[in-house]
């Protein structure tokens, strides 16, 4: 076995990394999490878990009670003491450039208590050839050599928000070394917590990471364009889509008010990064371009929808569903309701927010519970499908309001049980106001 101690670091305690880590202490694994953040280090060690996902708080208890998880902001030593390293740290993309100072810091703590036999797998989103080059040059200024003294491989994470350890457990994993050594010792590590194992090399694996996320961007950028489309043919295009989507060779995805999220979001521009100049990366710049209008042209709408209704957006009063960047998460990164409050409140508005998930509000008011944000409303705003959205009392609601006007940014609501309680319904790609 080359994990004799059974020893594992992860470097970067976010929404990939402390659901990694208490995985793989819930395997056995003796597992040290690293971060800079003190905030994490001391809810970690004391078993509170920052992250809202769903089982990993009783597990998180559960391997830190049996001592099997703690975490330290002192890598070099963790290091020191490890078999193997994860690292999971933001690469963020700022002006279509990949910021990897994070993952720098993180190798260079790695490269001072570098240790003949040490796995290092890096599983932060990176433009292709990072691992090989980037990653391997800095480690290798310790004097240790790849394949002959240490193993780096890249596997991509596939977590998403809300399924995390379901998914780190049971979703395949691609397993991509800079060498067959470092290929297999990737493998016999993943293969402790996943049996689903996709070997390949490290640039390979690192492009399919991009490929996957700039394929939904793609896609649902499609989906957005059949929206603005549909809306001018005054059309629905859910219906569309539904019908489109029973050929056998069609899945489109949905439409909405915005792609949020931290994948989504970046991993597009570092795919075109490897040639910006080749004409034909203008496909994957429209499609980012097409989904970032799409908050904007949220408040086209709601802008639009209390003008029908003669109400002016300066002074009027908004409440806006939902912080999160997708439904049943508490994850606000990059969330279309960043934009459509900043602009609401540019407006005039008076913008209250909800969502049951997160206290983020983008500097707008909060409330506590549906009652309060809708209160004497003009225009209720969905903007996140969150599951409990999709049961709202419809009916409790349209005594509360002041105007009974619904912008749906999701098809939370159906439109026919909107205005069988009274109020005109507005949608992205609703190519009409909906009401009796």
């Amino acid at each position: 076995m080359s994990f004799p101690r059974r020893k594992l670091i992860v470097i970067g305690l976010g929404y990939v990394g402390l659901p990694t880590a208490v995985v793989f202490a819930s395997k056995g694994f003796s597992v040290v999490g690293v971060d800079v953040d003190v905030g994490k280090v001391e809810a970690v060690n004391s078993g509170r878990c920052y992250i809202r996902e769903p089982g990993l708080d009783v597990l998180l208890r559960d391997v830190v009670s049996r001592g099997l998880l703690r975490a330290t902001t002192d890598v070099v030593e963790a290091v020191r003491e490890s078999d193997a390293v994860i690292v999971a740290v933001p690469t963020p993309v700022r002006d279509g450039v990949t910021d990897l100072s994070y993952l720098r810091a993180a190798l260079e703590g790695v490269r001072r208590g570098l240790h003949r036999g040490l796995l290092v797998v890096i599983e932060s989103t990176v433009p292709p050839s990072t691992t090989a080059g980037f990653a391997r040059s800095l480690l290798e200024e310790s004097g240790y050599r790849v394949e002959e003294d240490f193993f780096l491989a890249y596997v991509p994470e596939r977590i998403a928000p809300g399924r995390a350890v379901e998914e780190l457990l049971n979703v395949p994993r691609v397993v991509g070394g800079v060498g067959l050594k470092s290929t297999e010792k990737a493998v016999e590590l993943y293969s402790k917590v996943n049996p689903k194992l996709l070997p390949t090399d490290a640039t390979t694996a690192e492009f399919v990471k991009l490929i996957e996320n700039t394929y939904r961007d793609l896609n649902i950028a499609f989906a957005n364009l059949l929206a603005l489309l549909a809306e001018k043919l005054r059309i629905d295009v859910y219906e569309a889509i539904k019908l489109a989507n029973t050929h056998p060779r069609v899945n489109i995805h949905w439409p909405g008010a915005g792609v949020g999220g931290p994948c989504l979001t970046k991993d597009p521009y570092m795919l075109i990064s490897i040639d910006s100049g080749f004409w034909g990366s203008e496909l994957i710049r429209l499609a980012r371009r097409i989904n970032e209008y799409m908050p904007r042209h949220t408040v086209e709408i709601i802008v639009r929808a209390l003008r029908d209704a003669g109400i002016d957006i300066k002074g009027a009063k908004v409440a806006v569903l939902g912080a999160a960047y997708k439904g049943g998460v508490d994850d606000t990164r990059e969330s279309p309701a960043k934009y459509i409050v900043k602009e609401l409140l540019e407006k005039g508005a008076r913008v209250t927010v909800f969502d049951l998930y997160t206290s983020e509000t983008f500097d707008a008011e909060r409330a506590s519970s549906i009652e309060e944000a809708v209160r004497d409303t003009d225009v209720i705003v969905i903007v996140t499908d969150h599951p409990e959205f999709k049961n709202l009392d419809l009916d409790a609601i349209a005594k509360l309001v002041k105007h009974r006007i619904i912008v749906d940014g999701r098809r939370v609501i159906e439109p026919y049980q909107a205005v069988k309680h009274g109020f005109t319904y507005y949608g992205i790609g609703y190519g009409r106001a909906f009401k009796l």
